[in-house]
Order: structure tokens, then C-alpha cells, then sequence
């Protein structure tokens, strides 16, 4: 049984969670989650308030300043409740169930999510953030617990139905309709995007205004599919705005959280490992569908931050930079003009390239941003070329990047996170065959070989990594993603090795998440803690859902691997939820339904280090050709522990190509150019 380490410290001082240790040192008597508190909160008859928060959270760290280092406040708390922290990045499964509820309770959810709930974990009220005084008719933090409190000791029964409610309604989210999809349900998420996308500044809706990365993504593949330009126009519009809004970093590069605004000018400032893994990913997968240079640009910049401030010393990826620093949001990153004059000069380039007023455009300072000034008449204003301005303006950044490096940075979340290497991993990989690039191929390989180092315990996945100490088992979410990053890795290799990871990892998913009575995966594993529901995730929110990723992996394993069950398993995943109900709250799953609607074709080549062969798979390699599974090897026995269906292929010559499609195989050729022409 731990102990608390002093009258300073609560339980919380033996976590190693950045989040968790941030609160402490809190008057709160905080538990982490666990037997303890739960036993605690039944002996004394207590009611549980859960918080759930993370460490870059800015409004977590307003309501911890105003409520939870409050010594009154957390008398009153501390009197009626027995209080629990939670940090989400480190119990995604805790976090998406009290999500979940939040959002049925209340149309909506956030962090903080402040969670009150019987000592059974049933919650009977969910609120967010509660200000240290009542404020804009909202409570404040202390009649909220008070009330709540009473409630409790005074109307149990309202509160166990209420908590009963709640579960019968999680046990029904993403019920399925039966229906097997179908065409229409791609051109209806289109139809709806189309009606959303905000023609003016890219994006969806108005303010606040996010990514929504997996949109994009559904949008490219639906281009391709349906050979529509609307489409790609939305995604690349989408990318420029963010790339020249407040949104982006234009100093030292990287996407933020999200734009307070419609226009991507304000952003709030933290910025998460897995916004920048998406961004640059699709960034990659853009310049792979249309040679546009400036989106291979994009990408190399997201890694360049990446590799400046969220890359450990053994080449894994920590989690997040905060929004605060000096204790107040945007310090670091926002700038006086007088400071810019000084630095640059009054008549500076970069000042009339990135709107820099006297006034400035956030709490009287400048949150810099491309104006939409063009910079070829900006160019021939200060009587310089294209060429000349645009070095001008990277040296000016750089001078003000050097000045910035010397102010007290945001605080940095240092966890590494299995799901979150995953996503970046994948973004390396893919841009190392998009852009041709070595140096991201090892990058993405350091990554992965540290989880395999340190995130991996008797041959099973775990959620986090920090300081010496591994957490948690794997999600299904850890281990989608990761296998997806294997993929991604075998696709800028062709390295059998790969493959057979991915396969391991899917084959560990079937056996530790799928359902196979509803056709779905759970998102904890049969070896896991009991929680109030084991629930599922369908629906996309900032990242694509476990189900999702499942689906595409098995869609393409089908194909790289010749197991027919794969595809039946993806199959019953399209139909294992509602899909026509909100079709864009399932993008990622329709972006994977979009592969079965191409022409699916297999490629195995059995080669003899043929220079002709290696540069043809070169350029296959560097096209965005999903629905074409590519084999290789100087035999095809090589491939057989992972493909049996290859072990009775043969090479004639130098190099012999077998092009399949819809499971009919044509005649063996030597001759790459035709099969190049016929695949393109």
C-alpha cells in the first residue's frame, strides 16, 4: 500500500506522469486511479470525483490554479468526495468511457473532463471546466461539489437511475444498422463535407476550428475513387490555409492544437505529437498524388520541428508542448512589433509577409501568420526576385527563431507513447519513399526499434514509456497503429520482416480485442482491468478509430498475405456500426470501404538484384497506390512464411513479374515498362 511522501505531496508523488505530478503537490488528496480509492470511497461512503485531464491542457491548468491549489476549495472537495486524477494520454480506456458519457449527457465533452460518479464508477453528472466563481451563469467549482454531494447522501435513488441510464446508453453507442455499405454512403460523406467545408479559409464549420485530419484524408482516397477534383481541391485548400494561418508555427514550424477562430489565425498554442504526424503524413500522401512541391515542403518542416523538440536522445518521439509558459497561454511564441524592428528592422520583409501591426492581433501582440499578400508583388516591391525574397524571409525567420530559442519554452511532456510513435513513425516512413529520402527511413526504423526495446513486456504491447518506467497494456489502439506503421515501413522497403511484424500485431489485435459475435474490436484487451463497460470505438474524433485502422489492415494483409479470413473480418467490420447516421464521423472507416472499390491488384516480382527491376519498384514505391500490394524476393520461397501463395512462383531470367487483379493472375513477363504503363 503506498503512503503519501509528506504533508507537501498527495499520492500523486509516486506517478511519473507529467500530468499526474503537476497536481502533486495539490492541497486536493488526489489518488491515481485504483483499488485503493475505490475501497476508500465505499468505507466512508463517498462519492468519486474523477478528473481527466492532460499535461499541455490549458484549461486544465486554469481550473488546478483556481480550484485545486486552493486550500479551501480542496477542504470541500477533500470533505465530501474521494478524489481521483486521471491522465488520458496514459488510460485512454478510462477516458474514452467518460467521454463517451459526457457526450450523451450533455451533447459535448472537453478537458477537463470532471467526472462525478458512485464508487462503482457509474458517473451521475459530468461537467468540464467550472470556474473558481460562479461566472456567465455557470456554477462555480464549490457549488458544484456541494450540490452534488447533497444529491448524493439526499436522492440515491435519482442517482442510480440517472448511472444506470448513462450505462444502458454507453452499452448502445454505434449500434449497427445491419446494412452492409454501399457506394451512396461514400458520395453522402462527400456530399456532407462539401456542405460544411468553409470555401473561404479551407477547413470544416467555423470557430473553433480544427484539422479534422481524417476528413482529409477520407477526401483524398474519395478523389481517387471517384476521380473528383472537388475533392483534392478541399484537401489542398485545407493544408495551404493551415500551413499559412496562426495555426502553424512560422517560426519554428509545427501545427498547434487547434484555431480559436474561423480564419486559422489564433491558435491555442499547445502543440501534440499527433496533430504533426497526421499533418505531415497527409502532406506526404498530397505531394504523392499531385508533385507538388510545396507539400513535400510542409512535411520536411513538421519534421524539422520534430526532430529540434520532441525527439528523444534514443530517437523515439515525446507527446506534447504546452500552450502555456511564464504562466500565461502564447508567451513564447507571440511577438511585439518593436521586438521585430529591433531585431529586423522597420521595413522588414517578414513583417509585411506575416501581418505584424503595432496593435498586433492577440492581447496587443502578434500571433504571426501569412497575410495573402502575393509574394511575387511583395518581391517586386522591394526590387528583389522570387528567388532573392524567399531567402530573405528564412533568414529573417531564422534570426527571430534564435532570439525565441532564448526564452523560457512551454513545458514539455517527455512521455513516449506507443500509439502517438505509431502515427509519427508512419509519417516518416511514408515520406521517405514519397520524397525518396533515407534519412526518414532510419528515422522511422530508431523509432520503431525503441518500442520493440522498451514498450514491449513478455511479448505484449504496453501504452507508455517514461523515465525507466513502462505503463499500462496496450489498446487497440496501440497496436493498429502500430501495425499500420509496419506496413507503412514495409511499403518503403519491401523488408519482409515488416510484413510479418504488422501480421503479429494484427494476429495479437484478433486474439486480445475482436468480438467476434458483433464483428468489431473492443478497445481494451481480454487481460485488462475491469471497467464499468468494455466499450468500442467506431466514430473518428481527432484521431481515426481503432475499427477503422483494423479495417485497412485487414484489407491490405488480405492482400499481401492471401488469408481470405483478413478480408471476411474487414468486411464485418463495415457493417458492425451505423454508418449512414454520420457518415463523417466514420471517415477513416470509409476511406478503407474506399479500397474495395478499386480495381485490387497484386504485384510479385522475383528478382535477382536486376538494377531495371530495383528502379521499377523504386517508382512504384513512391506513387499512392493503396489498392496495389507489392511482393518481392530472390525467391519466392522467401515470402512464403508470410505468403504461402507465392512459394509456387518462378523466376525466369534476371527478374519476373506477376501482375494479379480481382484474384486472377496474368502470365509471367520480364517486361516491367508494360507492367508499369498497365498499373498507372
Amino acid at each position: 500500500m503506498q503512503t503519501r511522501h509528506s504533508e507537501r505531496y498527495n499520492w500523486l508523488i509516486h506517478s511519473k506522469s507529467p500530468y499526474l505530478l503537476q497536481h502533486a503537490e495539490n492541497p486536493v488528496d488526489w489518488y491515481e486511479w485504483g483499488e485503493e480509492a475505490f475501497e476508500r470511497a465505499r468505507t466512508e461512503g463517498k462519492p468519486i470525483f474523477l478528473s481527466i485531464g492532460y499535461s499541455t491542457c490549458h484549461w486544465c491548468h486554469v481550473l488546478a490554479h483556481e480550484s485545486f491549489e486552493d486550500a479551501e476549495t480542496a477542504s470541500v472537495l477533500n470533505e465530501r468526495f474521494v478524489s481521483i486524477k486521471v491522465d488520458r494520454e496514459e488510460r485512454p480506456d478510462i477516458d474514452q468511457i467518460y467521454m463517451t458519457a459526457a457526450q450523451l449527457m450533455n451533447g459535448q465533452g472537453g478537458w477537463p473532463l470532471s467526472v462525478f460518479m458512485t464508487p462503482d464508477q457509474t458517473p451521475f453528472f459530468i461537467g468540464t471546466y467550472f470556474p473558481k466563481k460562479p461566472h456567465f451563469n455557470q456554477p462555480s467549482f464549490t457549488q458544484v461539489i456541494v450540490q452534488l454531494a447533497h444529491h448524493y447522501s439526499d436522492d440515491p435513488a435519482k442517482v442510480s437511475r440517472i448511472g444506470q441510464e448513462v450505462k444502458e446508453a454507453l452499452m448502445h453507442v454505434s449500434r449497427s444498422d445491419g446494412r452492409p455499405l454501399d457506394e451512396d454512403v461514400l458520395h453522402d460523406a462527400f456530399d456532407q463535407l462539401m456542405r460544411e467545408f468553409d470555401t473561404k479559409n479551407g477547413g470544416f464549420g467555423g470557430a473553433p476550428k480544427f484539422p479534422s485530419l481524417p476528413l482529409l484524408s477520407f477526401l483524398l482516397e474519395y478523389h481517387r475513387y471517384a476521380e473528383d477534383e472537388t475533392a483534392l481541391q478541399m484537401v489542398m485548400r485545407t493544408l495551404t490555409a493551415i500551413r499559412e494561418g496562426g495555426i502553424y508555427d512560422q517560426v519554428g514550424f509545427g501545427v498547434a492544437r487547434y484555431a480559436v477562430d474561423a480564419a486559422w489565425e489564433i491558435p491555442h498554442f499547445e502543440k501534440m505529437l499527433y496533430d504533426n504526424a497526421l499533418f505531415a503524413f497527409l502532406c506526404a500522401e498530397t505531394f504523392q498524388l499531385t508533385g507538388r512541391p510545396r507539400f513535400r515542403v510542409y512535411a520536411e518542416e513538421v519534421f524539422l520541428y520534430i526532430e529540434s523538440v520532441m525527439t528523444s536522445p534514443e530517437g523515439a518521439f515525446y507527446s506534447a508542448e504546452d500552450a502555456d509558459s511564464e504562466g500565461r497561454e502564447g508567451t513564447f511564441y507571440v511577438w511585439q512589433k518593436s521586438e521585430i524592428d529591433e531585431l529586423l528592422g522597420p521595413d522588414s520583409l517578414f513583417a509585411k509577409a506575416y501581418g505584424v501591426t503595432a496593435e498586433g492581433n492577440f492581447e496587443g501582440a502578434n500571433v504571426l501568420r501569412r497575410t495573402g499578400q502575393d509574394f511575387n508583388q511583395l518581391a517586386e516591391q522591394a526590387g528583389l526576385d522570387p528567388r532573392a525574397l524567399m531567402a530573405q524571409l528564412a533568414s529573417e525567420r531564422r534570426t527571430l527563431l534564435a532570439v525565441r530559442n532564448t526564452r523560457t519554452r512551454p513545458g514539455l511532456d517527455d512521455k513516449v507513447l506507443t500509439s502517438q510513435n505509431a502515427l509519427m513513425i508512419a509519417a516518416y516512413a511514408r515520406a521517405s519513399r514519397a520524397f525518396d529520402e533515407p534519412v526518414y527511413l532510419e528515422r522511422a526504423r530508431r523509432a520503431a526499434r525503441f518500442i520493440e526495446e522498451h514498450l514491449v513486456v513478455d511479448g505484449r504491447l504496453m501504452v507508455r514509456w517514461r523515465d525507466g518506467e513502462v505503463k499500462g497494456f496496450g489498446l487497440l489502439d496501440d497496436y493498429a497503429y502500430l501495425a499500420s506503421s509496419y506496413l507503412e515501413l514495409y511499403d518503403a522497403t519491401l523488408d519482409v520482416r515488416d510484413l510479418l511484424r504488422a501480421r503479429e500485431l494484427v494476429d495479437d489485435a484478433v486474439r486480445l480485442f475482436y468480438d467476434d459475435a458483433a464483428g468489431s474490436f473492443f478497445f481494451t484487451g481480454t487481460d485488462q482491468e475491469e471497467l464499468m463497460i468494455r466499450s468500442k470505438e467506431h466514430y473518428d474524433g481527432v484521431l481515426p478509430s481503432g475499427n477503422s485502422v483494423m479495417a485497412r489492415l485487414l484489407l491490405r494483409l488480405s492482400q499481401l498475405t492471401g488469408e481470405t479470413d483478413y478480408e471476411e473480418k474487414a468486411f464485418r467490420l463495415f457493417s458492425s456500426t451505423d454508418v449512414r447516421s454520420q457518415p463523417t464521423g466514420h471517415a477513416a472507416l470509409l476511406e478503407a470501404y474506399c479500397l474495395t472499390e478499386h480495381v485490387r491488384r497484386e504485384l510479385i516480382v522475383l528478382t535477382a538484384d536486376d538494377e531495371d527491376a530495383t528502379a521499377f519498384l523504386s517508382r512504384l514505391r513512391r506513387k499512392h497506390l493503396p489498392e496495389l500490394a507489392i511482393l518481392t524476393a530472390r525467391s519466392g520461397h522467401d515470402l512464403a512464411c508470410v505468403a504461402p501463395f507465392v512459394a509456387d512462383y518462378r523466376r525466369e531470367g534476371p527478374t519476373t513479374a506477376y501482375l494479379c487483379e480481382n484474384f486472377v493472375c496474368n502470365l509471367p513477363t520480364s517486361d516491367l515498362p508494360s507492367i508499369e504503363r498497365h498499373i498507372h
